[in-house]
């Protein structure tokens, strides 16, 4: 953890957390699939990935990659 903030990309299924966990590894970017506390959770999937650093180049490749991204939660 380099800054100690940790943002959650919030994806519409759990199998999409986990293809874009393999996703963003290919670019050198570490992310881990993790269950969203209940009360920070929408609509759909109580999953997304977890990233120290850089969710927003994050996001962009998953985007990118055809991935639906529905938000991204800063803890």
């Amino acid at each position: 953890m380099r800054n100690g903030r940790k943002e959650i990309i919030m994806l519409r299924s759990v199998t999409h957390a986990y293809r874009a966990r393999d996703i963003l590894s290919k670019y050198g970017i570490r992310a881990y699939v993790e269950r969203v506390p209940e009360n920070l959770r929408q609509d759909g999937c109580g999953y997304g990935i977890a990233v120290y650093t850089g969710s927003q180049r994050a996001s962009t490749i998953l985007r990118d990659e055809g991935l639906q991204i529905n938000r991204i939660i800063s803890i």
